[in-house]
């Protein structure tokens, strides 16, 4: 009976669009607030019946019957990567298989391959980035996994980027793929918004714009007002991922950009240390963009608006503290550089930075945040926020260490962090989302293949698991500094120096990873141990 009634709760709350697929819900609450409501009630309903048929006419899913277990590789299960280059590495109860690889056909379910409105082949895309998996209009007919390509240069005119839309039946069966944005440079990453659209982000200062695109291909792409530059706004951003914010209809955008321009000048012409760039853009809409959120199209929703600037104010610790949204000059990005994956649930923005590699959680609703480093000595980049079978946040992390072996997608609770997968064939994990019903996750090996992975369990990645094996203590939102985090790391990787694996908390910029790599004694305990090249392992893996 336990079992019957936590599905029914999931059905409940598993609607389209929203920005987690992935939850179990806490008690309904009386919507009292003023602003529009982000999709039709239809669509909920004809969400919630489909899931209701998937979920029932499969077995109650409890602990008991998990198998999956994050973070214990003692199976030694490995897929293939291209043409059966380098391995990827599975924890205990995973299985994987990849969907489509860069420079060649794209393979469907009934054995074609896609091909364009004239009838020729089409090739998968390159560098794979950001990607969203996005519920069709009517959920029976399945969803789309969008990817960006992360190629081209606004420079040089070489407009060759762009996002390719994978659509995926309701069983999870390739169907079709296709371009649906072109003529842009850089797609860096993005985010889905409540009424099924995708934004794509250019990561190209001031040449790129955020984009939002129709995963059907139906619809022209069409530039946004999220970040509010024009055409005269200077050396003004290298834009990552978008969030929006459903129950507040507000959109944030994170900014890359390294601080390393010239910046604002004082009236004699001097400069005030103030960047153009970097900091994270709120975009709150205007009144014809609030009332586009309850017209049938709601694509003007994000034509027209303001923007601020997010303002950190730290404690002492510099590990918490409060925040405002204030203008451009007044922002303070060298607290939180590099800025990249984003997710907005249940009032949380957590975002990632690569300058000195922290994981921020602002609660907008009490206007605090928490930093706490990362639990790995790589940059971190995309995420996905989803809540675990007890109702709790996880955070799920791509790294990007610049082409070493050893990025992974890591999970990340209140208790710790662990690997999902792990790769040792140079090619970092990018755009980790989740189909609608929880039962795939799909992440892109940036330089090559997209793979879709599930649990040989048959039970979604939001239900219970055996385990996690926590392969480093310490929550998401408690502040761990960099030499903490390296003391609970070293338990399983061994390095030698803390100054190897991570920034100091100053700010200073962080060293390029573990210098003397290889773990005392080869492996972590259940883990495959990999052949190491003369000179041991490379900087940064663990």
């Amino acid at each position: 009976a336990t079992d019957s009634i936590s599905i029914s709760v999931r059905i409940e709350r598993r609607l389209p669009h929203q920005n987690s697929k992935l939850h179990r819900a806490a008690p309904r609450r009386t919507n009292t607030s003023t602003t529009p409501p982000p999709h039709h009630q239809t669509q909920n309903e004809i969400m919630k019946l489909s899931v209701a048929v998937l979920l029932l006419s499969s077995a109650v899913a409890n602990a008991a019957d998990a198998t999956y277990e994050p973070g214990n590789f003692s199976e030694k299960k490995t897929i293939d990567g291209p043409d059966g280059k380098g391995k990827i590495y599975l924890s205990n109860g995973l299985e994987g298989e990849a969907i489509a690889h860069t420079g060649k056909p794209v393979t469907l379910a009934d054995g074609t391959t896609a091909k364009d409105a004239d009838g020729a082949e089409v090739m998968y895309h390159e560098n794979c980035d950001g990607g969203a998996a996005i519920a069709k209009a009517d959920p029976a007919d399945g969803y789309y996994y969008v990817s960006n390509s992360e190629i081209g240069d606004h420079q040089s005119a070489n407009l060759v980027g762009g996002t390719y839309s994978l659509d995926f039946s309701a069983d999870h069966k390739l169907q079709g793929y296709k371009k649906i944005l072109g003529d842009t440079a850089k797609n860096c990453h993005g985010g889905e918004t409540p009424w099924g659209t995708f934004v794509s982000c250019e990561e190209s200062r001031e040449h790129g714009r955020c984009w939002q695109v129709d995963p059907t291909g139906t619809k022209p792409a069409m530039k946004t007002d999220v970040t509010g530059q024009d055409e005269n706004t200077p050396m003004f951003g290298n834009w990552e991922a978008f969030a929006w914010d459903a129950k507040n209809n507000m959109g944030y955008v994170t900014n890359d950009d390294y601080n390393n321009n010239p910046g604002f000048k004082d009236a004699d012409d001097k400069p005030t240390g103030k960047p153009y760039s970097g900091a994270i853009t709120r975009y709150t809409p205007d009144e014809t963009a609030t009332a586009c959120l309850t017209a049938e199209d709601k694509w003007c929703a994000l034509n027209s608006g303001t923007n601020d600037y997010l303002k950190l104010v730290p404690d002492a610790t510099g590990t918490k503290g409060t925040f405002e949204w204030v203008d451009l000059e007044n922002s303070n990005p060298e607290l939180y550089g590099g800025s990249e994956g984003a997710h907005v649930e249940d009032d949380i923005f957590t975002f990632s930075t690569i300058v000195d590699r922290y994981l921020f959680r602002l609660d907008l609703a009490a206007m605090t945040y928490t930093r706490s480093a990362v639990p790995f000595p790589f940059e971190p980049d995309n995420l996905r926020v989803i809540k675990n079978a007890d109702g709790k946040q996880e955070v799920y992390l791509c790294t990007d260490g610049d082409d070493q072996p050893g990025d992974a997608v890591w999970g990340w609770d209140d208790e710790g962090a662990f690997r999902m997968l792990y790769e040792e064939e140079h090619s970092y994990p990018a755009g980790v989302d989740f189909s609608v019903d929880g039962m795939n996750m799909y992440v892109s090996m940036y330089n090559h293949t997209t793979y879709r992975f599930y649990r040989t369990d048959g039970m979604s990645f939001m239900d219970a698991t055996l385990g996690p094996k926590y392969e480093v203590l310490g929550g998401i939102d408690e502040g761990k500094t960099h030499a903490e985090i390296f003391e609970a790391y070293n338990k399983v990787y061994k390095y030698d120096n803390p100054a190897d694996f991570a920034t100091d908390d100053s700010g200073s910029a962080p060293a390029p990873g573990p210098a003397g790599g290889a773990p005392a004694g080869g492996a972590p305990a259940g883990e495959p141990a990999k052949e190491e090249p003369a000179g041991g392992a490379p900087a940064g893996e663990p």
